[in-house]
């Protein structure tokens, strides 16, 4: 065990961590013997020492120290940590059989990231590195490549300026579904967030976290071919399988002369602008597109030679999603230079694993960012289990939580953080106990039971498959075994019958509302003994807000009655009151953030509408499939936007709700970005009133 030149850094991330009890632990550096990352976590001349392979190992082991042998937890769901740091009592080894531990699903960077600045950006990346993740897809200020590339094909900066949509939707223009959304962007803008993505960037290199960043994929203005001769683009169609939602950008065919010499230009400025980077996320055909004529094998080799020509060292990162990759494809390119990252965990049995291919399990645990408990703890502590089972199919060489929003359920992430360091399937009979008492920092028998409840019923499956309204859409549920969390029946475009907020959201709960009830009852018997534990706060606020939600579906089919109508908006107005008091859950602070990007106050308030217009109506008129598909349970919408709709629905009946969405996204209203009140008690009000 020696010195290394990233210590340093190591050190670092355990000092922001850690806080006050940074001081009683020591890190070293760990040989990688074998290649692989591993740490250790041992007691030695009455110090703790933290050892391991790289800032990411050491960073892992202090998330294994701080959890079983301190007993508390850092997390984007509160934070506890103990008053003092007792030694190990035994010598704690770990390693991981996986290359590639892979964070975000691409659309994290509209539902959770897009307003980040520095502080959020630095806590998110240490809190990666703590569960292990050694690779991350990033999109942040990418958009200044399309920028400055794009004007060397017959473009003014003021035409791409209006092409390139704002941050908040950025992710899905990088993923070839939207263009020219929202007012566009401004050059200020994309230069500061380029600005903090070169920070950023830099300190995912100081931690071992590998950059992903967006690669050419063909997507280009209208108008390419006309402005350079010889060129052949493809007009995509809309989003959703040429058959509904808004039009995608116009794709340039990845097997000419034109696309080699525009990627050539996108890879140079890249580099130019943001370092040497050698992973980058292309996918072809994603939820549709055409290509033309094209054969898909060429299309991919087409893509493959620009990657290559960008650095010979080249990862291609490819989703597995709606079909894709095809087996044509997976054998026309280098395999040894891909990833394929299983999104939902399930299609690598039918591929034999991507036909050979590297391949990263993955779980989508979240869909939109929305709010629900969600998650089969049963299936993601026995996956190891199920790899070993299929002999016929190399194992996964990573993992990747692909949730769309990334700040629900943290048993779930956790959970799935820890198969990186397990090697083989999690015992939940041990595991949950031990999450329990280092969520709250004791052992507590009505916490315990709470969350043995919690596991047999919200987080013991994936639940009903997702379902959808557009039958003359693909079965995308049934292709892929997509399923989802129920979404809250406040958020669902007001009816007498309401049973989904999201069109693509299943319509029925996946458990036992009752179970839910009981699990509530039991944390809140808690509260005396925990009721300081921050942690705690943030659970009693989660759960609280799922009874709420949960009895507002059950009163739902009797909506028709005008006391059943009073009664549900009590309940929206206690889930309101309830909501207001943790920052995780304000409109306000989402607001707020958004507008802080603006260089004055027209460029504030565009943010701040496409900001309101993601989680309400999605995006424009004519993404009106998509409306409410990222709806929150977040103060602000309910007492908001949400009672404004299902008040005028019992007053005044149906209405067009797309345009009331876009009016109240355009209207100024300041919204507290700041909690208040205290969450134990509003839900002990709630237990006693029993609405």
């Amino acid at each position: 065990m020696s010195a290394a030149p990233w210590t340093g850094a190591a050190r670092d991330v355990i000092g922001r961590l850690a806080g006050p009890l940074a001081h009683e632990l020591d890190v070293r550096a760990l040989p990688r013997d074998d290649g692989r990352d591993r740490y250790e976590v041992l007691a030695e001349n009455g110090r703790t020492v933290l050892v391991g392979t790289g800032p990411v190992a050491v960073a892992s082991a202090f998330n294994r120290y701080l959890r079983d042998v301190a007993h508390g937890q850092v997390s984007r769901w509160g934070v506890h940590l103990p008053a003092t740091a007792p030694l190990p009592a035994r010598h704690i080894r770990a390693a991981t059989p996986y290359d590639h531990r892979v964070a975000y699903n691409l659309t994290v960077a509209g539902y959770t990231t897009p307003f980040y600045h520095w502080p959020e950006w630095e806590r998110e990346l240490d809190l990666l590195a703590a569960s292990g993740i050694n690779a991350a897809h990033l999109t942040l200020g990418q958009e200044l490549v399309w920028l400055e590339a794009f004007q060397e094909f017959g473009y003014t900066e003021r035409e791409l300026l209006e092409w390139i949509v704002p941050p908040s939707h950025q992710a899905w223009q990088w993923l070839n579904n939207i263009h020219s959304f929202g007012g566009g962007t401004t050059r200020g803008l994309a230069e500061r967030r380029a600005e903090l993505a070169v920070r950023v960037l830099g300190r995912m290199r100081e931690l071992g976290i590998r950059p992903i960043l967006p690669g050419f994929s063909g997507a280009v203005p209208d108008g390419f071919a006309e402005r350079n001769p010889g060129a052949r683009t493809v007009p995509q169609g809309q989003w959703f399988m040429d058959v509904t939602g808004p039009r995608r950008p116009d794709w340039l065919d990845t097997t000419t002369p034109a696309y080699a010499q525009v990627a050539e230009a996108f890879y140079r400025h890249q580099r130019d602008r943001f370092g040497h980077h050698d992973a980058w996320a292309v996918d072809l055909l994603h939820e549709g597109g055409r290509l033309g004529g094209a054969s898909l094998t060429d299309a991919a080799t087409g893509i493959e030679r620009a990657l290559r020509a960008a650095d010979p060292d080249y990862l291609w990162v490819i989703q597995a999603w709606t079909g894709n990759p095809r087996e044509e494809m997976m054998a026309a390119i280098d395999r040894s230079h891909a990833l394929v990252i299983d999104l939902t965990g399930t299609v690598w049995r039918r591929t034999s694993g991507f036909w050979g291919t590297p391949w990263a399990y993955g779980i989508l645990p979240n869909y939109g960012g929305r709010h629900g408990l969600y998650g089969s703890l049963p299936d993601i502590a026995a996956a190891p289990a199920a790899f070993a089972a299929e002999s016929s199919v190399a194992a996964p060489v990573g993992l990747s939580n692909m949730a769309e929003g990334v700040d629900t359920n943290p048993v779930v992430w956790d959970l799935f953080a820890d198969l990186t360091w397990a090697g083989e399937p999690i015992d939940l009979d041990t595991w949950l106990p031990r999450w329990v008492w280092s969520r709250y920092g004791q052992v507590d028998p009505d916490a315990l039971a709470a969350w043995r409840t919690l596991r047999a019923s919200a987080y013991a499956n994936w639940g009903p498959p997702l379902e959808t309204q557009l039958d003359d859409m693909p079965d995308i549920a049934g292709e892929l075994d997509v399923y989802a969390a129920t979404d809250s029946v406040f958020a669902a475009e007001p009816s007498l019958s309401p049973d989904q907020a999201s069109v693509v959201g299943p319509r029925r709960l996946h458990y036992d509302p009752a179970d839910v009830e009981t699990a509530w009852r039991h944390l809140l018997a808690a509260a005396p003994r925990l009721r300081h534990a921050d942690t705690y706060r943030y659970d009693v606020v989660d759960l609280t807000r799922q009874v709420l939600n949960d009895r507002a579906r059950a009163l739902a089919p009797t909506l028709a009655d005008p006391a059943a109508q009073q009664r549900f908006l009590h309940l929206l107005d206690l889930q309101e009151r309830l909501l207001a008091t943790r920052p995780e859950f304000l409109l306000g602070r989402w607001l707020r953030d958004a507008r802080s990007w603006g260089a004055d106050e027209p460029e504030s308030r565009q943010l701040e509408r496409a900001a309101k217009r993601l989680v309400t109506v999605w995006g424009d008129a004519d993404s009106a499939i998509l409306t409410g598909y990222a709806n929150r349970d977040w103060s602000g919408l309910m007492g908001g936007y949400y009672k404004e709709r299902w008040t005028a629905f019992f007053t005044k009946g149906d209405t067009d709700w797309n345009t009331h969405g876009q009016d109240w996204s355009d209207r100024p209203e300041e919204f507290p970005a700041e909690p208040t009140g205290d969450p134990i008690e509003v839900a002990l009000t709630i237990l006693t009133e029993n609405p």
